[in-house]
């Protein structure tokens, strides 16, 4: 099968341990070659990872974080300060110094992978995909994970010397399915982070930082559930274009008039850039989206090998 293959990575804080044993069990371990990344929140760092051919390094980051603190500091005034003053909730100084440490814009380059890390300007509202030509990666890696009101947003200049502000890409794609079919490939692997909305146990939350980070994860799961629908619709079409033109072949009818009758159904798929979808999620939250666990870190890393060994059989398509 021609192309390049691509994995998408869903936002989801500390549950993109699962990703992490995903992307480590199939590049790592089965030598699958992913060549396009995109990636929003959590899902960037993992993205940089493999775009920098570094997943070895990015498991081990993983590996050593030892709770909260290895990734934010409590703030003085936490929530008033927020409210009161500039600085968010937490201080991600130890996020951001852990990106710039793993982050290598010459391995990067050298990979030659093509990656997509989506930030939102928090000023006017749009998505901007930032990709592997970008320097200082790292700071918008860090942006793309900057969850607004818990973490400071990236502050840049403009060309005209504006002050802008960039956020988590999540909060409009949490999943960027889109930005990886733009590229053309000839097929894409989907990890979310958090499994599919679904009823649970009945819970409380004391305060209104937990509550806010609760709604965050609910709006970050729902929004990716209905970013992954997609994902149906594209898997169908493609089917029903296979169905259609087994169907021709059955009534003797191939070659160039095969192609005719096809070309409407085929103009749209080009259009759309549709391409083969898999999807990989867990099925069971292992941690909250700002609880940084060990243990619960590593039982996310080994349910996302488990994942792709459930799903292998229908992956393998894509790989070759």
């Amino acid at each position: 099968m021609a192309g390049d293959l691509a994995i998408v990575l869903s936002g989801g804080g500390a549950k993109g341990a699962f990703q992490v044993g995903v992307v480590h069990e199939l590049v790592a371990n089965r030598g699958v070659k992913i060549d396009i990344i995109a990636g929003v929140s959590t899902g960037a760092i993992q993205a940089l990872g493999v775009a920098q051919d570094d997943v070895p390094a990015m498991l081990q980051q993983w590996l050593e974080i030892k709770g909260n603190g290895s990734i934010y500091k409590e703030r003085p005034l936490g929530l008033v300060g927020g409210i009161l003053g500039e600085d968010a909730i937490y201080d991600a100084a130890p996020l951001r110094q852990l990106l710039k440490d793993f982050a290598d814009d010459r391995k990067l380059k050298a990979s030659g992978r093509k990656l997509r890390i989506g930030v939102v300007n928090l000023g006017t509202g749009a998505y901007r995909s930032i990709d592997e030509k970008v320097p200082g990666i790292h700071n918008w890696v860090y942006a793309s994970s900057a969850m607004p009101v818990f973490f400071d947003p990236l502050r840049t200049r403009a060309s005209d010397g504006t002050e802008e502000q960039w956020v988590d890409g999540g909060v409009r794609n949490v999943t960027p399915l889109d930005a990886a079919l733009e590229l053309n490939p000839r097929g894409v692997i989907v990890v979310r982070a958090s499994p599919r909305p679904q009823p649970g146990k009945v819970r409380t939350f004391p305060n209104l930082i937990k509550i806010g980070l609760r709604a965050v994860d609910i709006l970050q799961s729902e929004v990716s559930a209905n970013d992954t629908a997609n994902a149906t619709l594209i898997n169908d079409m493609i089917a029903a274009r296979e169905a259609q033109a087994r169907a021709l072949q059955s009534e003797g009818i191939t070659g160039a008039a095969a192609a005719r009758i096809l070309r409407p159904l085929d103009l749209q798929i080009a259009r759309y850039r549709f391409a083969p979808i898999r999807l990989i999620e867990p099925e069971e939250d292992y941690s909250e989206t700002l609880e940084f666990d060990p243990k619960k870190i590593r039982k996310a890393i080994d349910a996302g090998r488990k994942a792709v060994e459930r799903e292998w059989e229908a992956l393998e398509p894509l790989l070759s």
